[in-house]
């Protein structure tokens, strides 16, 4: 470890700034949908931008538990696709350092990683979902007035429902207001007013309402005794919905050992055992992906940031896929929630560890050069055509050349015409040098004249067999060149 220090901290260096670049793009992505919703409380409920900080925070945790192992493994994969196309890995290797000695500093960055996916997922995480939720609640409270809309029925209230006609918030006047009133199930009433103003009491959590000339219409649904009154000023006080002294909390807001006790319970449901799991397992994501970033990252010859950033989104899209198919099985109760959220993980895992001993000993994994050919080809095929479609001047079409007496008589040539067009074409006739075509997505190089080529956009042209073979291309079976 003392010997390689000097390799050791530059190979971690390397991994800092991707692996920043990565979190940030990542989290951002996550963070823009919850903003632009986020935003509607600025424009609609009166809410300050502080507090839309302050909620943004709480939302941090649940959005790094996904994005630190992506950040990870993008890291790694874009750090040893430099070290490739420079051919540091070779020069390491020829100055005698195998690929054991340089998992340290990875495995180091990935020990970090699943340190801090672990302090986030045990403790930030129910911590800022918990105050997320408690935040929300008390914008209710305090933007109750902000929430109520005109035209709209309004059920922020109680066993109440309110609608208004028109509300001026800034002198606290509604317009044309019906209160349906349901607190007392055998005596609903129905009230009306031509005007109303909102009291709001101490802690907010109840609403004074004063009702201006206006009637009540209530109905005993026992002894059938109907009631209507007629008022000039009338007041009622209710409560608000988001007011209740005690609220259950969810399985996100809760810590490891507050869920384990509500998975012991008789009514415990699958969702409780499967949030523990999941507290447990997106930790491991961090190792998982460094052994197989690893492991990829030897075995990737060619490409830079884009490639890795493309291959660990590929990734990451096929973890997820898997994970969300663990976790519907264990909601069906087909498997347990501890082999339905490890899934991922351990396919991962092993995939990774296979991959890396056969990197350790310099063997081709399946499919390598084919697959690898094929990715690359295709990213070459986006940038030709992207690259056609900016240039402005298109080159001329080559033009055929065409003998007049074609021209008018068409195929149907009468005899001296069609003797002095057999003499034209002998005359046009020369020679075509032999070359070979490369078909750059199969990877098969052919004759000239091989009936089975038809691919005229991925070709790669050589003027001799042997730069064929030197590009990496196999010949063709049936043309045999």
């Amino acid at each position: 470890m003392f010997k390689n220090r000097t390799i050791n901290l530059y190979i971690f260096k390397e991994l800092l700034s991707p692996f920043s670049l990565g979190l940030l793009i990542f989290t951002f992505i996550l963070l823009v949908n919850r903003v632009l919703k986020l935003m509607d409380l600025v424009v609609n409920k009166g809410v300050g931008i502080s507090e839309i900080g302050a909620l943004i925070v709480y939302l941090l945790p649940s959005f790094l538990v996904l994005t630190l192992p992506m950040s990870v493994l993008l890291a790694i994969l874009i750090a040893l696709g430099r070290f490739s196309a420079d051919s540091e890995i070779i020069a390491m290797k020829s100055s005698g350092i195998s690929l054991y000695q340089m998992i340290p500093p990875f495995a180091v960055f990935c020990i970090i990683g699943f340190l801090l996916t672990n302090v986030l997922t045990l403790s930030l995480l129910p911590k800022g979902n918990f105050a997320f939720k408690e935040q929300l609640i008390s914008f209710a409270k305090e933007n109750v007035a902000a929430g109520i809309e005109p035209g709209v029925f309004n059920d922020s209230f109680k066993d109440v429902v309110l609608y208004v006609k028109d509300y001026d918030l800034k002198n606290n006047l509604i317009k044309g207001i019906f209160i349906y009133d349901k607190r007392d199930l055998n005596r609903p009433a129905e009230i009306f007013g031509k005007e109303a103003k909102l009291f709001f009491g101490k802690d907010r959590s109840n609403v004074l309402l004063r009702i201006f000339n206006g009637s009540l219409h209530n109905l005993n649904k026992e002894s059938g005794d109907y009631q209507y009154l007629l008022f000039k000023t009338y007041e009622m006080e209710i409560g608000l919905n988001a007011s209740e002294k005690k609220r259950k909390k969810s399985n996100r807001e809760l810590g490891i050992s507050e869920l384990i006790k509500r998975s012991k319970q008789k009514d415990a449901s699958a969702e409780t055992g499967i949030e523990i799991q999941q507290r447990l397992a997106f930790p491991f994501a961090c190792i998982v992906f460094g052994i197989l970033g690893l492991s990829l990252g030897i075995y990737w010859r060619r490409g830079g940031k884009a490639y890795g950033f493309v291959l660990s989104i590929l990734i990451v899209f096929f973890y997820y896929i898997l994970l969300s198919f663990g976790e519907n099985l264990a909601k069906n109760e087909i498997v347990s929630s501890f082999i339905g959220i490890w899934l991922p993980n351990v396919f991962f895992a092993v995939f990774g560890i296979l991959l890396f001993r056969k990197a350790a000993r310099e063997e081709p994994f399946f499919f390598q050069k084919e697959l690898q050919n094929k990715i690359l080809a295709f990213f070459d095929l986006i940038k030709n055509k992207l690259e056609k479609r900016s240039k402005k001047l298109k080159e001329p079409e080559t033009l055929i050349p065409v003998s007049y007496y074609k021209a008018v008589y068409g195929n149907s040539l009468p005899e001296p015409a069609k003797r002095k067009e057999e003499k034209r074409a002998k005359k046009e006739i020369s020679p075509i040098k032999a070359f070979f075509r490369g078909n750059i997505v199969s990877g098969k190089f052919h004759k000239a004249d091989c009936i089975y080529y038809k691919s005229n956009s991925n070709t790669e042209y050589f003027e001799n067999r042997d730069d064929a073979t030197k590009a990496g291309f196999k010949p063709c079976s049936s043309c045999n060149p």
